[in-house]
């Protein structure tokens, strides 16, 4: 609960945000929402390979870093989440922020985001998801789906290469001076990866509740948050959800207190963006393996193929986004932070 109060506050004192990070990139060449996820990969990357290789918890025992490859349902659902995440106007951490400091646009993704990824993972959709997974994937021979251990390679050489591209893209990617708030905040957020892993898989571990580590992701815990409001049962365990509700409190409590809580009706000609954005995430993400948050960091710092197969189709499918919305929105540099500020698309 206080990792998630922690994250909720960070987010929205910073509006971290990979929608912010790419399109930004893009469309005004600035990088400094880039500059922040990849000091938080760095941190991730690094603190969880020391939990690993230290034995403090069992990384390679995490779905993340299962022996199977769903390279296709995976491909899928990245592009169907990261498309849909551009049309709802913030990736799925931001969303959740945005819905608490008053956005009602915000809510109205949440709100399909959190149905169809319930409907996904749990309801009517599984069957096609399980099926397709089942015809598709690939098992590996080196029994982790760790890239490192499908080389052939010890496991810190492939945090190694991660850690080099994160500093590359901090320190050369783009030419203005790097936002030193937006790097710090990226760094608490990797540190909040790493506190999770620690929690589930280290301080809550004992003979008598052995089970997976985990950390902090979106969208599974929103799915199962409806299921359990809806059925009354919780499937799975409760540390995701309770990260959730705290970063739901964390982000209102920030926004009242710095009295940036405000109530704001998206127009009506965006709410058909808005519903099929957030359904398109809830899908997506359930598919990949996890929203931007969930693979995009938590994965990641796995070291996962899995993971990092969903980052970049994720990415991709944000790209299609943009290329969508300059095309019928006429959305060009001189206007975008207009558009994203009245429009509810991007930061």
């Amino acid at each position: 609960l206080f990792s998630g109060l922690l994250f909720g506050i960070v987010v929205q004192r910073t509006q971290f945000c990979m929608v912010s990070a790419v399109s930004n990139a893009v469309l005004m060449r600035d990088f400094r929402h880039t500059h922040a996820y990849f000091a938080a990969l760095l941190v991730a990357v690094l603190g969880t390979l020391f939990l690993e290789t230290g034995g403090l918890v069992a990384i390679w025992e995490t779905g993340y870093r299962v022996p199977r490859y769903d390279w296709l349902v995976i491909i899928g659902g990245g592009l169907v989440f990261g498309f849909g995440s551009m049309l709802a106007g913030g990736c799925a951490g931001r969303t959740t922020v945005r819905a608490a400091e008053g956005n009602l646009g915000a809510l109205v993704v949440l709100l399909a985001f959190a149905l169809t990824a319930a409907t996904t993972y749990f309801g009517a959709l599984e069957p096609y998801r399980v099926w397709l997974i089942q015809n598709t994937s690939i098992q590996l021979d080196a029994g982790d789906s760790a890239l490192s251990a499908i080389l052939g390679l010890p496991l810190w050489v492939g945090s190694a290469v991660i850690t080099v591209v994160c500093l590359v893209g901090i320190f050369l990617l783009g030419q203005a001076r790097p936002s030193y708030r937006l790097i710090a905040a990226g760094i608490v957020v990797g540190a909040l990866v790493v506190a999770g892993w620690y929690i589930t898989g280290y301080l809550s571990q004992d003979d008598f509740s052995e089970h997976r580590a985990a950390s902090i992701t979106v969208a599974g815990p929103l799915a199962r948050a409806t299921v359990f409001l809806t059925t009354g049962s919780l499937p799975g365990g409760g540390f995701t959800v309770s990260v959730l509700i705290g970063i739901l409190a964390g982000a209102l409590a920030s926004a009242l207190l710095t009295r940036s809580f405000h109530l704001i009706i998206p127009e009506a000609q965006h709410l058909k963006h808005l519903l099929a954005g957030g359904a398109l995430m809830g899908i997506g993400s359930i598919c990949a393996g996890g929203c931007n948050i969930g693979v995009g960091l938590t994965g990641m710092s796995t070291g996962s193929i899995r993971a990092l197969t969903a980052l970049v189709a994720i990415v991709a499918g944000m790209l299609l986004g943009i290329a969508l919305l300059t095309r019928t929105e006429k959305v060009d540099e001189r206007d975008y932070h207009h558009h994203q500020t009245t429009h509810s698309v991007g930061v």
